[in-house]
């Protein structure tokens, strides 16, 4: 067996900016598909969720991934839009856990692009 070589903290950290700065990019293209993503993941997070709903509602949200991805490839976006859809690895049983995820996800990125601006107010 082959030893992979733990990535280093720098290199983490480099991948985590890197993937942080493709999201922004992805946000800045698609702004209403991102904002729609969060209020599917609120109502998903804030209300039982029927498996005769599941599959519409996973279906959306893959759709408005996917478009994410699309305009800034390798994004976080992608991950959750393989690990949401339901005709790849998505489950049901892990259906709300994963939202949750991509909502903390989410706010990180936005904590990201608030840092990223410098607002003054000029008197």
């Amino acid at each position: 067996m082959e030893d992979k070589k733990q990535p280093s903290m720098e290199e983490l950290r480099y991948r985590r900016r890197e993937s942080l700065e493709k999201a922004q990019k992805a946000i800045a293209a698609h702004p209403g598909e991102y904002r729609q993503v969060k209020r599917l993941l609120e109502k998903v997070l804030a209300n039982p969720v029927d498996v005769t709903q599941y599959y519409g509602i996973a279906r959306n949200l893959t759709l408005l991934l996917e478009k994410l991805n699309a305009s800034s490839p390798g994004s976080l976006f992608a991950y959750y839009h393989e690990n949401i859809a339901p005709e790849r690895q998505g489950d049901t049983r892990y259906f709300k856990m994963i939202c949750a995820d991509l909502r903390q996800q989410i706010r990180q990125v936005d904590q990201f692009r608030r840092q990223q601006h410098n607002l003054r107010i000029v008197l």
